[in-house]
């Protein structure tokens, strides 16, 4: 999150944002069950972000709005990017 802040990368940055977002709510549901956030639930909600991009994609794609698409890819780009870091750690 850092980078993108001293790289002024106002993209990458709103879609980490957003992640932190999910893994907060996460943490706040699973608070709810006497259970505390562990590294397999948050990637877990990596991995679910990228499934919604992915099923994005191709709904917008059936729907001809390409500029959606661009977006979307581009989101899936930076998830992938931490998904491939962080994954391999936790399996």
């Amino acid at each position: 999150m850092k980078e993108a802040m001293k790289s002024k990368d106002s993209f990458k940055l709103s879609v980490i944002r957003f992640l932190l977002a999910q893994i907060k709510n996460k943490e706040i549901e699973l608070r709810s069950e006497d259970r505390s956030l562990e590294e397999s639930d948050a990637v877990s909600v990596l991995k679910k972000q990228i499934k919604q991009r992915n099923q994005s994609i191709e709904l917008y794609s059936k729907g001809n709005r390409h500029d959606l698409v661009e977006k979307e890819k581009l989101e899936l780009e930076v998830l992938n990017a931490y998904y491939e870091k962080f994954a391999p750690a936790v399996e």
